[in-house]
Parts: structure tokens; sequence; C-alpha cells
């Protein structure tokens, strides 16, 4: 039961109990006061009748009768009795109707007057010559009494109404701070510690502040948590010397570039070579050397940041890689590359160093040792051609549009014939059961039904994602209808940040509400470190309506777990890059466990992506996974 619910009850404990005394003592009070009036008045009218009989000359019983007739008419009373000295009536006079109107019966059975008579003596000079007894009638007594008990119960009544109003007001105003009380024990109860300002009332603000004190321990400890977490994965992940991706984890990103279903289609591949590694470290030193490779390491990082969804590596001590997913010509993508890196070595003193560079495109569905080789030949030219040469590897595009009109014309098109299907990959827990179905768009263009890779950089450009995201929304819904399976639906960065698609969502989802509890809707990385008041707000909506949410792609950056404590996601799924060769990887195993221990203390599950073998789906077991997705897995 509810604190307002006892807090009413106790509220009308009370009245009731005040009130229903209050009405049984005035009552009594009316009734024994009203009885002792009549009491008094049986003894006055039975003197005065008396004094008045025995100063009559003659006392017939004629003239009795009259007289003892005429004060009965007179007044009101129950009876008159005139005994003789023998206790023998003369004169008896009585009321007959004993029902009053007014009064209800029951009132009347419950509260019956019994005044004592008046009894007083008739004399004659110094004889005694009768008894008079009167009493009188108490039927006005009890309409008086009727009346005062109805007046007071109307009081009553209309008391309670007025109390239990004030009392809703009171506890209206009571309830504004537990209110706050019970969103954050609710909110904890979910493992999200939010920090709540403290309430005026002193026993609700004890609370709170106990509860504040726990919510900030959580997060400084998430913070030093999350803080080793990022040292772990520097180790598994960057290069020591230049902060950029090692080998390894470069590697892998390359392979999920190639094989996963929504990255771009196409893309570019730099990699620069220091000529003569070793013969520079005995010439100029190793700290001069040092200071050449991190200027060309910030030259690949200051390109990571220019071109978006790139990412810049290490690949060995004299190799710089840069992974470009982009339909730019690669023709201007060499000339920024070049001419950046030309710049930046001439600045730093390093004008006479030989750093040959090599380009090649790749598409997705490629092998990452056939790009490697294309490149790798590429690079051999240019270094045949010495010092700053730089040697481009094209092969060419299949696309049949041409700019972006052609592209808006195209998908526009598909998207309104309805030509928009779901592919779908089971997503499995520990024991093996389906957690749910994880969902991606195919759109008919170019006379097939194409990937995400193929169209969402268009849309991108063209602004549409919102368009695109909704539609997947509709399908995914209409399925989920004749479906027992639950489905995870992909939100772009660029829908959750468009208001009017926030407010179509929650009205679609709203609409179907049961169909809306079987989805998993997950929103990328990107969304948590620049987008979170945005994810946030709409995280709480989509909570309300039943679907559950996370993230997707997690890891490549991601250590800033003091951001999620209070957004109540339901799950993380942790990139394909980070995954991929994770048996022969422990220092990607530290990392992995500390992150998914960091995330279980917040109630988030931990699925992984990108499974590929038995021997990553063991060791992703050991370490903590909740989930596993992936080739593997079927």
């Amino acid at each position: 039961m509810s604190l307002i619910k006892q807090l009413w009850i106790g509220i009308i404990s009370m009245l009731l109990l005040v009130l229903g005394g209050n009405f049984a003592i005035s009552t009594f009070t009316a009734k024994t006061y009203l009885q002792e009036q009549l009491r008094l008045k049986n003894i006055d009218n039975a003197n005065s009748l008396a004094l008045s009989i025995s100063q009559l000359p003659e006392k017939d019983p004629v003239t009795l009768e009259l007289l003892i007739t005429a004060q009965f008419d007179s007044g009101h009373y129950e009876y008159i009795i005139f005994q003789d000295i023998d206790k023998k009536p003369i004169v008896a006079r009585n009321f007959e109707n004993e029902k009053v109107d007014t009064v209800p019966e029951w009132f009347a059975r419950r509260v019956k007057f019994d005044a004592a008579p008046g009894i007083a003596q008739v004399t004659d000079g110094w004889q005694q010559t009768g008894t008079l007894i009167i009493k009188s009638h108490s039927r006005y007594a009890l309409e008086a009494l009727w009346k005062n008990t109805r007046n007071l119960l109307d009081w009553f009544l209309f008391a309670t109404l007025l109390s239990g109003l004030i009392g809703s007001l009171i506890l209206k105003y009571i309830s504004r701070p537990l209110d706050v009380v019970v969103d954050q024990a609710e909110a904890i109860g979910e493992r999200r510690f939010i920090v709540s300002q403290e309430p005026k009332t002193k026993e609700f603000q004890r609370l709170v502040r106990a509860m504040n004190t726990l919510s900030n321990s959580v997060k400084h400890m998430l913070d030093k948590e999350a803080r080793q977490l990022e040292l772990l994965r520097r180790d598994s992940q960057t290069d020591r010397l230049t902060g950029l991706t090692n080998r390894v984890h470069f590697l892998n990103l390359l392979e999920v570039q190639l094989t996963r279903e929504d990255a771009e289609k196409h893309g570019i591949l730099a990699l620069a070579r220091v000529m003569m590694l070793q013969e520079l470290n005995q010439q100029l030193g190793h700290n001069q050397v040092d200071q050449l490779l991190r200027a060309i390491a910030s030259v690949f990082a200051d390109l990571e940041q220019k071109f978006p969804g790139s990412r810049a590596g290490r690949l060995n001590g004299s190799d710089f890689c840069l992974l470009i997913p982009t339909d730019t010509p690669i023709d201007m993508v060499s000339t920024d590359i070049s001419q950046t890196l030309n710049f930046q070595l001439i600045a730093g003193g390093f004008e006479t160093i030989a750093v040959p560079l090599a380009l090649c495109t790749f598409v997705s569905g490629e092998k990452s040792g056939q790009v490697m080789h294309k490149l790798d030949g590429a690079l051999a030219q240019a270094e045949l051609k010495g010092n700053r040469a730089v040697v481009t590897h094209d092969e060419q595009r299949d696309y049949n549009q041409h700019n972006l009109s052609e592209w808006r014309n195209a998908i526009e098109a598909a998207l309104a014939a309805e030509e928009l299907r779901l592919a779908s990959f089971p997503v499995k827990n520990i024991d093996g059961k389906l957690l749910h179905q994880e969902t991606a768009a195919r759109l008919r263009l170019d006379n097939e039904y194409r990937p995400a890779g193929y169209f969402i950089p268009w849309a991108v450009r063209l602004g549409i994602m919102a368009d695109i995201d909704l539609a997947v929304l509709k399908l995914a819904l209409k399925q989920a209808k004749s479906l027992q399976q639950d489905l995870a639906v992909n939100v772009s960065a660029l829908s959750l940040c468009n208001a009017h698609f926030r407010e179509q969502a929650i009205a679609l989802l709203n609409s179907q509400p049961v169909e809306a509890k079987k989805l998993w809707l997950e929103f990328p990385e990107v969304c948590v470190l620049r987008h979170l008041e945005e994810l946030r707000a709409f995280i709480v909506r989509l909570r309300a309506i039943g679907c559950k949410v996370g993230l997707e792609h997690v890891g490549l950056e991601f250590t800033q777990f003091g951001k999620l404590q209070d957004m109540g996601l339901h799950y993380l799924k942790l990139d394909a890059a980070i995954t991929r060769s994770i048996n022969a990887n422990t220092s990607s195993q530290s990392f992995v466990q500390s992150l998914c221990t960091l995330a279980h203390s917040l109630g988030i599950q931990i699925i992984a992506e990108g499974v590929s073998n038995d021997e990553e789906q063991i060791v992703l077991l050991k370490v903590g996974m909740d989930g596993l997705t992936g080739t593997h897995i079927s």
C-alpha cells in the first residue's frame, strides 16, 4: 500500500474518531439536559395544579375533571392522574398518539426519554384528599433533540468534506518532495544513480541526502573505474609513442569496415612510410626521430578529425595509415593529405626526410588482405619515385547515380513505393537463447535491394536520414505484429537530433503499444559523446512506452561510464573491432572484462558484435558477455 493511501486512511480514521466521539457526547449531553428539564417541568406543573385544586371550595369529581382536562388540553402532557388517598384514580387523562412523525423511528427507539413524573399532594385544609401525578410529553424534546442532532450531523459532514479538501491540498504539498524521493528511489532501484535537490521537509531531506551520497559515491567509483578502463583501452588499442591506433586494432577496424552491414560501401586507404628509419635513429638520435614520428602522427590525427568516420593508425615503426570511408575522389584526398603532411614536416624542420605516400580505394566486401596488397603495391611504386612521391590506386565506382539530385530521387522513390526490407541477424544470450533479431535496412536501388552502407552516406549528405529511420521503424512495428521475437532497430544520430522525427516516432510507438514493447532501439556511440541531452530525454520517453534502449558499436572511444549512470540504458553492443581475434589479445581481454564489470554494476547488458569463431565466443563469454552476435551465431 502506498504512503499516500496510508496517510488518507489515517486522516479519515482520525476524523471519524474525533467527530464520532464528539457527535455521541453532544447527543448524550443534549438528551440528559432535556430529560432533566422535563423532570423539573413535571414537578413544577404538578405542584402548581395541586395548589389550584387544594384551593377549590368544592372538590367534586365533575369540577376536578373539568380543571384537569383544561390543564391537559392547554399543555403537552403524556398523562395527568388524580388519585384519592387509597391511590384509586378519580380523574385520568392520557395522550394516545405516541408516534412523532418528524422524528425517524430508529432515532426515537435509540434516544428514549425517561423523565421522572411530577408528584404533588392535594389537601383540603389540613387533610390530604388525594395525589396528583403529572408527566409531560417528550415529543417536543425528541423533536428538538433530533433537529439538533441533524444539524450537528450536517456540520460534521461539511467539516469532513472540508477537512478532506484541506487534507488533499496538504498531502499534495507534502507529496511534492515525496515524489522526488520516490523517483530517486526508483531510479536507484533501476541502477540509475541520479542526484536530486534536497527538499525542505527534514525527514525527506535526510533521506534524499543519504541517497545523494550513495549516488555520488557510485559516480566517484565509476569515474575511477572509467579512468582505469581508459588506460586499458589505450594499452590494447593505441600506440604508446604517437597515441594513434596500433596495428592489430587498425587492421580489425579495416576488417569491420569491409564486412559490417551498415558501413559505407566505398573508402580510401592511405599509407605513409618514413624511409630509412634505422639510419635516421643513428643520425638524428631517438629523441629527434620521436619528434618526427609525433609530427607525422599529429598530421594523421588532424586528418582523422577532418574526414568524418576515418581512423588513423601506426602499423609499425615507420608506417602510418589512414582509413577514410568516403566517396570523395581519390585525387582530391591524396592532394589534401600530401600538402598537409609536407607543410607539417617543413614546419618541424624535417624537410629532407623522405616520406612517400600511397593511396588506394576499396569497396565493401573486399578482403582486408587484398586491400593491403593493393596499398603495398602502390607504396612500392612511391618508394621507387622517392622523397615525397604520391601514388594512387583507383578502381571504378559502381553507382548509377552521379549527383545528389539523382540520389535523392532514387531514395525517395524507393521509400514512396515501400521498397524497403529488413534483414535480420540473431542475437543470443549465454545460454544460446534468442535475445532479439538485429535488423538491417535494405532499400531497392539500381534494380536490387542494397545494404545500408550503399545508400546511407548519401542519405546523410541529403539530410533525409530521419525519413529512412521512420520508414524502418514503421516496418519493424508491422513485422512485430506477426513475429513472436523482439526486433532491434538502429536509429541514426541525425534522426535523434531531429525534433520532428522524435515526435513522430513517439506517436507511432504510442499507437502500437504492444508491438512497441518488442522493439530494442539502439543508437550509435557518438550520441553519448556529442548528443547526450537529446539522447537522455528521448530515452525517458522510450522507456515509458516499454521499449528497450541501447548503444551499438561501443568501445572505440567509449569509456565515459559516468555519463551512463543516470540514463537508464538496457544494453551496449561492443564493436566488432574490439572482439575480433580477442582470444589472441590478452590486453583486449582485460579491457573488455573491465568494461563488462562496469556495465553490470549499472544493470546494463553487454553484447558482443562480430563473433566469427568458437575461440572468440569462448573468451567473450569468459570475460563476462551477456550476449553474442555475428557470422558464427545462428
